[in-house]
């Protein structure tokens, strides 16, 4: 304690308030003091918290203070002797539990289900746009080699004199399935939609993918009964039925299930295509699946030409039209930025000062009292 309060007299004495602010000299030392630093003014929509403080004091020093070094002290240096033990201190190591052989055998089937209710969202595959190009230039790759095989056989047929090659090869399913791939990619980008619900709009949208449905308000689908409660329902109303025919009476009325809240709402269906879709198609779309097939010998060149144009065709159109409408996007969100920071947001947080006025009773004159 008493070396704390030497250190925290010295600190007061020669110190100033704050730890940026210029040190005063003592008087006895031949140099004039000066005056400490005064706190600067902020508005009042600035937090004290914010604005730094004048009051602070500098980290006590444990080792200046035990070997009595003059004032001001500077802040201590990470890796100091202990005061309890005088050595250096290190950090510490953590100790982390492995799990043992026999724990981890019986987490195995756990973590193998795991892995494939997440499949195939855990595996490492690059971009979409990288996969689409690698996979689109590996169908065009298989276009090549087939064309090859045909004309490799149609010169030995024409050197030999003997047609030994038919129509049906393995080439013809290969051709098959990659045509097959390219109208299904096509139709699913075509297909891919997104619907969204307009619950507070009564008059019809101006847009052919409009319409109004009918939707269930309830978030929480409602209990159905159980076997047993309908098996004890349908026996009560045959009972009741049975004697109500006998004495003349109305039948009884089915009790029926309770019905979901439902509502007629506008409903909008937009294209929402998949990124890789997009890239795939203006890669291999069916119009290069065509091509391929009518290529030959004498029109290869005129067939690649026309297929590299309607490549770069719509993978312009297509990366034009995407960088459209993500602007759109950013051009909507900063509208409505702007206009929550000039119109909304200062008209719902206001700056604002209490002010009172404080009188007395004898300061009050009436002229009625008089």
């Amino acid at each position: 304690m008493a070396l704390r309060r030497f250190a925290q007299e010295n600190n007061a004495a020669a110190s100033p308030r704050s730890p940026k602010g210029p040190v005063p000299e003592s008087p006895s030392s031949g140099f004039q003091p000066t005056t400490p630093r005064n706190r600067l003014s902020y508005g009042i929509h600035r937090s004290p918290a914010d604005t730094p403080s004048i009051s602070s004091s500098i980290p006590f020093d444990w080792e200046a203070a035990r070997s009595r070094a003059p004032p001001p002290y500077a802040t201590p240096l990470r890796g100091r002797k202990s005061v309890g033990t005088g050595t250096v201190g290190t950090p510490r190591k953590a100790i982390v539990r492995k799990k043992g052989v026999f724990e981890r055998i019986k987490n195995l089937p756990s973590t193998i289900a795991f892995e494939i209710a997440l499949f195939p969202h855990n595996v490492p595959l690059p971009k979409p746009k990288t996969s689409a190009r690698i996979l689109g230039g590996a169908i065009h790759l298989m276009h090549f080699f087939i064309l090859a095989s045909h004309d490799s056989e149609e010169g030995w047929d024409r050197l030999s004199g003997v047609q030994k090659s038919s129509w049906f090869d393995w080439t013809t399913p290969i051709t098959i399935i990659l045509i097959s791939a390219s109208i299904l990619n096509t139709y699913n980008m075509w297909t891919r939609t997104k619907n969204y619900k307009f619950h507070h709009r009564t008059d019809p949208i101006a847009s052919p993918h409009a319409k109004f449905v009918t939707t269930t308000l309830d978030l929480v689908p409602l209990a159905q009964p159980s076997l047993s409660e309908r098996i004890r329902s349908n026996l009560w109303y045959a009972f009741s039925f049975s004697w109500r025919f006998l004495l003349g009476l109305q039948p009884p009325k089915r009790a029926t299930a309770p019905k979901e809240k439902t509502s007629r709402v506008l409903e909008l269906d937009t294209w929402d295509p998949n990124e890789m879709e997009l890239e795939l198609f203006s890669i291999y779309s069916p119009a290069h699946a065509l091509l391929w097939l009518a290529m030959g010998s004498s029109n290869w060149l005129f067939s690649l030409m026309i297929m590299g144009v309607v490549g770069v065709q719509l993978n312009a159109l297509t990366h034009s039209y995407t960088q459209l409408l993500k602007d759109k996007q950013i051009i909507s969100s900063e509208t409505m930025k702007e206009y929550n920071d000039v119109f909304v947001n200062p008209r719902i947080n206001p700056i604002r000062r209490d002010v009172a006025v404080m009188t007395h009773q004898a300061e009050v004159v009436s002229v009625w009292e008089e």
